[in-house]
């Protein structure tokens, strides 16, 4: 006996969803209904059909292709009476599966699943496509690094010497940081265009005046406004201002951390210092939240004093909340000299902690880093640098080529090679 069909259905305001749902649960044996949220909802609930809404918040080009790498099918409905027809131009657009007016019957919508359905071989041999001719990275070996801590810790800086170290593959580092967005302003890069002008981009929304379409994904890295050093990495710049955290959803931004993993061999996410869950109220931290849930390997920066250590362990319940089993990885930011003050901070992590964290790196005072923060530079070779690049990040960087080693001695341009020489004499 073939296993039901399941049958994921978005959230709407119309209807027919309510509709259809009630009627598989009482006249269809062989369809299940389960509801999904975005895109990942779906690939993590096994659907094998999505039917959704024209206006369907998540609807882009990147999620319906994410779902098609899943084997999943794709059903979009619209209401001729609405927009003038917008919606069905907006489907066919998209490329979705079926295109189905919101009138239709259930028996209709049920008939239209069963046919959408891809086979087995069609959705491998569509995965297989997708890399060889698209250029993208299989779902396996997509990686994305989450690097956050409480305000003040310096995750900004271990998450620019995180791309910094592994420049030899050519990561991409991201902003998703809603509450303090600092990357672009420590590297010295122009604020725009930033996290949403990607955001819109890949769905689409960008149109210049002419028709024609707007920014490519790759219009969308930041560029330098300060000096012309070339970095190792492109950067996705977060928010011009904490102001505008309400012009991203969460959903957007896992679409884009998705697109970026698929093209980009690491991803290198900088998320806010706050997790706390307040969907209740207002999901002000939802987006830090979604990138964290979605990485393949969290690094959390702990400011070495005996209250950073208390701040930490506040933002590390927030992460464990999100119930991921995700590999979570500790540095110990600008920690002191003395041995014995190091080993105390470390023995009361792991006491506190215990087993939800993994390796933990001290990584001491070094003024090259102050110095590059200053200058809108990268940080040259020093103990901060060597401490990052002993994070155990190499086996979880399963990239689909083979990766450059971490490099500890990359410059920051040779503008400042003078300046170093009068330093080191």
């Amino acid at each position: 006996m073939n296993r039901p069909l399941v049958l994921g259905l978005a959230l709407s305001t119309r209807s027919w969803r309510g509709a259809l749902q009630r009627h598989c649960r009482d006249h269809v044996a062989d369809v299940s209904v389960t509801l999904v949220r975005d895109s990942r909802d779906a690939i993590e609930s096994a659907v094998d059909v999505v039917m959704l809404d024209d206006d369907t918040s998540w609807l882009s080009g990147p999620s319906l292709t994410a779902l098609r790498e899943a084997g999943i099918a794709v059903i979009g409905l619209f209401d001729p009476l609405e927009a003038d027809g917008h919606g069905h131009r907006h489907l066919q657009r998209l490329g979705v599966d079926a295109v189905l007016t919101s009138s239709c019957t259930n028996e209709q919508l049920v008939e239209a699943a069963r046919a959408s359905q891809p086979d087995r071989e069609t959705q491998e041999r569509f995965a297989e496509l997708s890399v060889i001719e698209g250029d993208r990275r299989p779902a396996d070996a997509r990686q994305v690094l989450a690097v956050g801590g409480p305000a003040g810790a310096g995750a900004t800086e271990v998450a620019v010497a995180l791309a910094q170290l592994w420049g030899g593959i050519r990561p991409v580092l991201i902003d998703v940081d809603e509450t303090h967005p600092s990357i672009s302003r420590r590297l010295g890069l122009s604020v725009h265009p930033h996290i949403v002008t990607a955001v819109e981009s890949l769905r689409g929304e960008r149109v210049h005046a002419d028709g024609t379409p707007g920014e490519r994904l790759e219009d969308c890295l930041a560029n330098r406004a300060i000096g012309d050093a070339k970095l190792p990495f492109d950067v996705i710049a977060g928010l011009a201002s904490r102001d505008d955290w309400s012009l991203v959803r969460a959903d957007d931004v896992s679409s884009l951390i998705d697109e970026l993993a698929a093209r980009w061999p690491l991803v290198v996410a900088k998320l806010g210092p706050q997790l706390e869950d307040l969907s209740r109220y207002v999901d002000r931290h939802a987006v830090s939240r979604t990138v964290a849930a979605r990485a393949t390997r969290i690094i959390g920066v702990c400011h070495a004093s005996p209250v950073g250590v208390l701040r930490f362990v506040d933002w590390l319940v927030d992460v464990v909340a999100l119930g991921t089993d995700t590999p979570i990885d500790v540095v110990l930011n600008q920690a002191p000299s003395a041995s014995s003050s190091r080993s105390q901070l470390e023995h009361q992590l792991r006491e506190i902690a215990g087993d939800r964290i993994g390796s933990i790196v001290v990584a001491p005072r070094d003024k090259k880093v102050e110095r590059a923060a200053w200058d809108a530079a990268l940080t040259r070779r020093g103990a901060f640098l060597k401490a990052i690049a002993r994070l155990p990040l190499e086996e979880t960087v399963v990239l689909a080529e083979r990766s450059a080693p971490p490099e500890t001695d990359l410059e920051a341009g040779s503008a400042e090679s003078t300046e170093d020489a009068e330093v080191a004499a």
